[in-house]
């Protein structure tokens, strides 16, 4: 694929790399500026190595954890009863890549299908990687994975121990209180109004979140959140 000059400059101004990946050869189409502007690595690199590139660039406690949420997301598109809803699939999930540099940037990137093959199967997806680290500082990985826009399912993986739990995750009561502070000034009392609960409710989900996430403050949470596809 030609690179548009109009469409790399709107990738710039969104601050987020954009590659196009073949599925069924697992190798890269397309690949933006901008994904050499933040990893340093020509366009070419991922062209020619394909997914085996990438994983030489993975941080070694993250490889684990990215090869079983490439699992999950396989296992999950052959359950969907009806093959045409992979349309509305999407996900995403964090890791660390290596740059040129050798120092490691936490991204964050989030999954789409383009279309299908004639069994249904993904063949082209658009990928958009974001650069997350100064949002999240902890070691933790989290894939989510959307369906017709509604979360279906949400997994955090402890590189220490290699494990995936749903412990951490935000409680529905949480997210609601995520959603209110998406785009809005609201206070803890403004919340408390909205959702009928005491202000002292309110700041302990805000501080819980905060621990969960060790994120450090609620708007850096509330960035995270959207750009992850939570809210």
């Amino acid at each position: 694929m030609q690179h548009n000059p109009l469409l790399e400059k709107i990738f710039v101004m969104v601050d987020c790399g954009v590659a196009i990946f073949d599925a069924s050869q697992a190798s890269y189409v397309y690949i933006s500026d901008m994904v050499e502007r933040a990893l340093g690595y020509k366009a070419e690199r991922f062209l020619t190595g394909g997914l085996d590139f990438t994983f030489t660039i993975v941080h070694p406690d993250d490889l684990p954890g990215l090869v079983r949420f490439l699992e999950m997301e396989m296992d999950y598109l052959d359950a969907m009863p009806e093959r045409q809803h992979r349309l509305n699939y999407r996900s995403s999930y964090d890791y660390r890549l290596r740059c040129l540099n050798g120092n490691y940037m936490r991204v964050l990137q989030r999954n789409a299908i383009l279309d299908l093959d004639e069994e249904g199967n993904a063949c082209r997806m658009l990928l958009i990687i974001s650069n997350v680290s100064h949002l999240k500082k902890n070691d933790s990985m989290m894939i989510n994975i959307v369906r017709d826009q509604h979360t279906d399912l949400l997994y955090t993986y402890n590189t220490e121990s290699h494990t995936l739990s749903t412990d951490n995750f935000l409680s529905k009561r949480e997210l609601e209180i995520l959603r209110l502070l998406l785009g809005r000034d609201f206070t803890s009392k403004d919340i408390a109004d909205q959702l009928f609960i005491s202000v002292h409710t309110v700041e302990t989900h805000r501080r819980n979140m905060l621990e969960k996430t060790n994120i450090k403050d609620t708007s850096k949470l509330v960035s995270f959140a959207e750009a992850a596809g939570l809210i």
